[in-house]
């Protein structure tokens, strides 16, 4: 069994060293075990009252194909970062508790939390709202969409999109129900998220 707190706890060099035994980039997720492990991180939002959003590939996935994208590599999630920031200490600990390796990082615009669990990646962007748009690291969104979410079920369990789900698919992809097999985000993000 892993010492998830010790991986945890890995420099950023020794963490590129051992990754690929937890994550495969770039390479399919089991969307088996993705499910599973979606379904303990949601158990563990709702259990603090941590609201958040699928996001990217997942709200994609979900919203045009009803399951995890065939290829997609990892879980996206956004929480907006007055819900994120007061909690990352707190996410931080109850993840290690319930065995999950937690890789976060502390930045202006763009903090997030990266945490790993039977080779499936959940990674966590806290969006900052600055005037009309949620920031992100270099992207932004429109503030509105992270206001109202859409619901989706999935396997039984209801999860939020940014609302309306349509716009922030657009948005993010452009023609979104266009299926496109790429992992350079080139190939696919719409050039609006940029800032």
């Amino acid at each position: 069994m892993i010492d998830n707190r010790k991986i945890s706890e890995l420099s950023g060099e020794d963490w590129k060293k051992v990754r690929i035994k937890y994550h495969q980039p770039n390479s399919p997720m089991n969307r088996e075990n993705a499910a599973k492990v979606l379904f303990e991180f949601d158990d563990i939002m709702s259990e603090i009252g941590a609201p958040y959003f699928l996001s990217c590939g997942t709200a994609l996935g979900f919203r045009r194909d009803g399951n995890f994208i065939e290829w997609d590599d990892e879980i996206d999630i956004d929480l907006k970062s007055e819900e994120f920031m007061p909690r990352f200490l707190f996410l931080k600990e109850k993840f290690l508790e319930n065995g999950f390796i937690v890789r976060p990082t502390l930045r202006n615009n763009g903090s997030k939390m990266n945490i790993f669990k039977n080779k499936i990646k959940i990674a966590m962007s806290s969006l900052s709202l600055i005037g009309e748009s949620r920031i992100y690291s270099n992207q932004k969104v429109p503030g509105k969409l992270y206001e109202r979410p859409d619901k989706i079920e999935y396997l039984g369990r209801e999860f939020n999109l940014p609302g309306p789900s349509e716009e922030y698919l657009t948005w993010y992809y452009g023609d979104w129900e266009t299926v496109i097999k790429s992992y350079d985000p080139s190939n696919y993000v719409n050039k609006n998220i940029w800032r």
